[in-house]
C-alpha cells in the first residue's frame, strides 16, 4: 500500500473529467436501482403494500429498459 500526500489534490477537474465521461446508458442503468430505491421509500412512507410498491419500481425500471433497448439502442461508433 502506497503512501499518497492529499494535500494537493484538484478534486475539481477530476469531477469535470469524469462527469464529462458518462452516458446516457449509464444513466439508464443508474436508473434501475434508484427507481425500486424511490419507490421503497414512497411506499414505505405512504404506507402501501409491497406490491404496489414493487409495480411501481417495476414500471419505471422497465420503461428505462425498454428505452435503451428497443426504442433507442445502443449503436456502433461511426467508422469501426
Amino acid at each position: 500500500m502506497g503512501w499518497r500526500d492529499i494535500t494537493g489534490v484538484d478534486t475539481g477537474s477530476r469531477l469535470a473529467e469524469y462527469a464529462s465521461t458518462i452516458t446516457r446508458y449509464d444513466l439508464l442503468l443508474g436508473l434501475i436501482p434508484t427507481a425500486f430505491a424511490v419507490a421503497g421509500l414512497v411506499g414505505h412512507f405512504l404506507d402501501l403494500s409491497a406490491e404496489t410498491t414493487l409495480l411501481a419500481g417495476v414500471s419505471i425500471a422497465g420503461i428505462a429498459v425498454l428505452d435503451g433497448l428497443f426504442f433507442r439502442p445502443p449503436t456502433r461508433p461511426r467508422g469501426t
